[in-house]
């Protein structure tokens, strides 16, 4: 049949009707409210779960899942703040690992009336699906990262780690008889802020972090020079979200499923065929990194290597940190170029030990002699596997004129 010119008109005109809808953005998801007992609204919510989650109630580490919360600025839709936790754990491979769970504040923005709103949201998401309480995260723009920051801080019991983006936070713990300790207790946090910002997003945020670090947290603090106020932001986003499912929470001890595995460490140890202890990354933390820093001991340099490359893989404190730069100097180019790879990640996430033991080494570093032979195939210089992290490692010092 000849299509006149009406017709290729109308054909042309379908096709653009049908490209728009194709193209339209989408639209945030209508949130589901929690309610008490006697149907009050508690909280208004959006959960993702990953597909095929395991059913609650599920003590096998392997099959648990972690959580992250991921709250909203101010007059935006609830789940804003999914997308960029969403699509950094997809570019991760790791989606199908997390509870993607967003929280609607009381009032127009988030203070302290949503502290218990946002503790019983938490307390529903552990009995819905099989989370590992040892992974809980926050993620939050604007007054969601405050919220996100001061629950966090004030509830080292519950959640291990917030991420934070455009703005400050003021809500801190007070230590009546016993200092914060950063290294045995208390959470993780790490900033993020945009040189195109609002000016008072810049000015805020930058008086929140030499705040926050004098109390004695541990904070990453990072600047992006073309960022803006959004919280997608793949830089960022891919390097703090890796950051925060690494870590554990420091005051849950391990279930005895996870014990168990680290038992299973008693005796003679097999290297595992993809290079790496995959039990000690899932469980994590200081318990696991006690484990490991025997391994480092081993006479066999295959589990020496095996040791250090799980240190790629998973946060284990402070002290592992410390014992694995020892390995340094190891006789064996494997162990080596495994220690150099996980330190350069702990220093990038600013850990002391991983940036002195950097720095150590190429101070001592001997300098080049021109009439020394080829170095053979498979050895491993230390400022080689050190160059590509050691250009990230970035000190912070608080702007004294903005």
């Amino acid at each position: 049949m000849k299509l006149t010119t009406v017709d290729r008109l109308s054909c042309l005109l379908a096709s653009v009707v049908a490209l728009g809808v194709c193209c339209a953005p989408l639209r945030a998801t209508e949130p589901t409210e929690l309610k008490d007992e006697t149907g009050k609204t508690i909280i208004k919510y959006v959960v993702e779960p990953p597909e095929g989650v395991a059913p609650a109630g599920t003590r096998d580490p392997a099959k648990q899942v972690g959580l992250f919360l991921c709250f909203p600025e101010h007059d935006t839709p609830v789940d804003a703040d999914i997308f960029p936790v969403r699509q950094a754990l997809i570019r991760m491979g790791i989606r199908d690992q997390f509870v993607l769970l967003a929280g609607g504040p009381q009032a127009q923005k988030f203070g302290m009336a949503d502290m218990e709103p946002i503790d019983k949201l938490i307390a529903w998401a552990k009995k819905t699906y099989a989370i590992n309480p040892r992974r809980v995260y926050m993620f939050g723009k604007g007054e969601g990262g405050k919220i996100s920051a001061e629950f966090t801080m004030t509830h080292p019991q519950i959640v291990t780690a917030a991420i934070t983006h455009s703005w400050g936070f003021w809500v801190m713990p007070s230590e009546f008889h016993d200092a914060l300790d950063p290294v045995n207790s208390a959470p993780e946090l790490y900033m993020n802020l945009g040189h195109r910002d609002l000016a008072t997003h810049l000015t805020t945020v930058r008086d929140t972090y030499p705040r926050v670090k004098a109390k004695g947290y541990h904070v990453i603090y990072r600047e992006f020079e073309d960022m803006a106020s959004r919280s997608y932001y793949p830089p960022s986003n891919d390097d703090s979200i890796a950051w925060a499912v690494r870590l554990r929470n420091k005051t849950i001890a391990p279930s005895p499923e996870e014990a168990k595995l680290l038992k299973g460490f008693d005796g003679a140890v097999n290297v595992p065929a993809d290079g790496y202890f995959t039990t000690l990354a899932l469980v994590g933390g200081a318990p696991a990194g006690t484990v490991l820093q025997k391994l480092f001991a081993s006479k066999d340099a295959n589990v020496r290597a095996a040791a250090a490359e799980t240190c790629s893989h998973g946060a284990f404190g402070e002290a592992t940190v410390a014992a694995l730069a020892k390995l340094v100097s190891d006789p064996s180019p494997k162990v080596r170029a495994a220690t150099f790879r996980a330190l350069g990640k702990e220093a990038n996430w600013r850990s002391e030990a991983a940036q002195q033991a950097l720095s150590r080494s190429r101070r001592t570093r001997p300098p080049p002699n021109p009439t020394a032979s080829p170095q053979p195939t498979g050895s491993v210089r230390p400022s080689a596997c050190r160059s590509a992290a050691s250009v990230r490692i970035r000190r912070y010092s608080a702007p004294s004129s903005h």
